[in-house]
């Protein structure tokens, strides 16, 4: 939990943000960039989340095997996806 304790916080002080209205006081590109940090820190934490469900005991060492590669890339692809919208 420590890895993901600033983008829990980003998120949610985000969504604080946004849910009273915080945004409409800020210049357009300032929205988009409030924007895009609240998706990606909801990939990063949903990254965190299905890779703790999918590969709990990954051996993050030297070696290179299969499942460390995949765990890797769940930490690129979804935020990855998340900040490109979709």
């Amino acid at each position: 939990m420590k890895r993901v304790l600033l983008d829990s916080v980003l998120f949610v002080g985000i969504v604080i943000l946004l849910y009273f209205k915080f945004y409409t006081n800020l210049a357009a590109p300032l929205q988009l960039v409030l924007l895009k940090m609240l998706l990606v820190s909801a990939g990063i934490l949903h990254a965190h989340i299905a890779r703790k469900i999918l590969f709990p005991k990954v051996n993050w060492n030297m070696e290179i095997r299969p499942n460390t590669i995949v765990a890797i890339s769940f930490y690129i692809v979804i935020p990855l996806c998340y900040a490109f919208g979709g």
